[in-house]
């Protein structure tokens, strides 16, 4: 049994196990920002998984979410904002699934939620506000699901939580504030509850 990883100031936050091994958001307090990194429970080694924001700046992880062998999170590489990202733990690559809100802007994507094949997220695209999104991991297409508060104005869809073929989830249409909402993911269906 190894002993456990000491980052210095390393503040480990938004722990997600995958087999025998830790990921997580931290900091090594000298030569790298808050990045991702990983431990090995079987042998106590600790490792930067990836420098996104490289040196010394923050890409600050968050949201890390398990799916397959993948890893979905956000993060900011110091040029596209806060975005969606993924690395792939079978071959150690990591890269920005999508820029949603297009160039140096935040998309501030949150809430992961994997339904099969698929990961359903709230994000804003710069033009429609805080709405649902939706990530298919086969064909690696990103779109938006539902502009629920039509314009750009915020749905801000929270607590995704899916049950069968239906996805529910608190949102704000901008008439009835924060209600519950329904999305049918099959029959691709959004309505006010």
């Amino acid at each position: 049994r190894g002993s456990p990883p000491y980052l210095v100031g390393g503040d480990p936050t938004d722990l997600v196990v995958m087999g025998t091994q830790i990921y997580f958001e931290a900091s090594d307090g000298i030569y790298y920002g808050r990045e991702l990194w990983a431990y090995e429970t079987t042998n106590g080694s600790t490792w930067q998984v990836a420098d996104i924001n490289s040196g010394i700046a923050n890409s600050n992880v968050a949201y890390i979410t398990a799916m397959g062998t993948r890893l979905y999170f956000r993060a900011h590489d110091g040029s596209s904002g806060y975005e969606l990202w993924a690395h792939e733990t079978t071959n150690g690559s990591t890269w920005q699934v999508a820029d949603i809100n297009s160039g140096s802007s935040n998309a501030s994507p949150e809430d992961f939620t994997p339904v099969g094949t698929r990961l359903y997220f709230q994000a804003n695209d710069g033009s429609t506000g805080s709405e649902l999104w939706g990530h298919d991991t086969t064909t690696d297409e990103t779109w938006q699901v539902a502009d629920i508060c039509s314009g750009s104005c915020n749905g801000n869809p929270d607590y995704i939580t899916p049950m069968g073929n239906l996805l529910y989830f608190q949102a704000n249409d901008g008439n009835y504030g924060y209600e519950l909402w329904v999305y049918g993911i099959i029959e691709h269906t959004i309505t006010y509850s």
